[in-house]
């Protein structure tokens, strides 16, 4: 969906339920009719062509966490390091401490319930407004922090940086990510012996805290 306003925050709303779109475009009108959805996406990859285009015209980029094929917290992450000012706000049906960790390490400055019309209301004003919800951080601060912590990401295999995303942020188990890759567990179970070592830590869990800290999604 395209529709340029005039005057007003303009925001892009990204969400893979063109109901919920729909939804939350008409409750924007009705709760804060100076703010604008202008843009709005289903998937991820449409999310970051939208944003590679138009960054500079968003006041506010609203994120789904839980979106087909790239998750929200990946895409969040690939925003930020496309622009260092752009407030991202992210948005779930779930337990928001599901996505708290991963969203605030991608560069995220809030994460809000969708079903709470007044919550959603004030966290949309409050970002807007400058600043960020608790256990967030500015834009420009989550920015600098992620270009600073890209070191960790060369230094795992393409393989191993899917397996961490697949335990860290989709929290398979190691089951799951060998049905998922194809593969025996105990592959992946070696890959992971070698992503500990690699991060330089001394157990798994210290490892995906790890990786989490330096929002390490593709």
């Amino acid at each position: 969906m395209t529709g340029k306003t005039v005057g007003g925050p303009k925001i892009l709303l990204v969400d893979d339920d063109k109901i919920v779109i729909e939804t939350l475009t008409d409750l924007f009108k009705r709760i804060l009719p100076a703010v604008g959805i202008v843009d709005s996406a289903t998937s991820g990859v449409e999310a970051l062509e939208l944003f590679a285009s138009n960054a500079d015209q968003y006041a506010l980029v609203l994120l789904d966490m839980s979106l087909e094929g790239m998750q929200g917290p990946e895409v969040c992450r690939r925003m930020r390091l496309m622009d260092c000012s752009t407030p991202i706000l992210g948005m779930t049906s779930f337990s928001l401490n599901r996505y708290r960790v991963p969203l605030a390490a991608a560069g995220a400055q809030g994460l809000v319930g969708k079903g709470d019309e007044t919550q959603l209301e004030q966290a949309v004003s409050r970002v807007l407004s400058g600043c960020f919800l608790p256990g967030f951080e500015t834009s420009m601060a989550a920015y600098a922090k992620l270009k600073c912590d890209t070191q960790a990401e060369s230094t795992l295999t393409n393989t191993q940086e899917t397996i961490m995303n697949l335990c860290a942020n989709e929290y398979l188990t190691d089951g799951e990510i060998a049905e998922r890759l194809g593969i025996s567990i105990a592959t992946v179970r070696k890959h992971m012996q070698n992503i500990v070592k690699r991060l330089n830590c001394r157990t798994q869990r210290q490892a995906i805290i790890t990786w989490l800290k330096h929002g390490n999604e593709r």
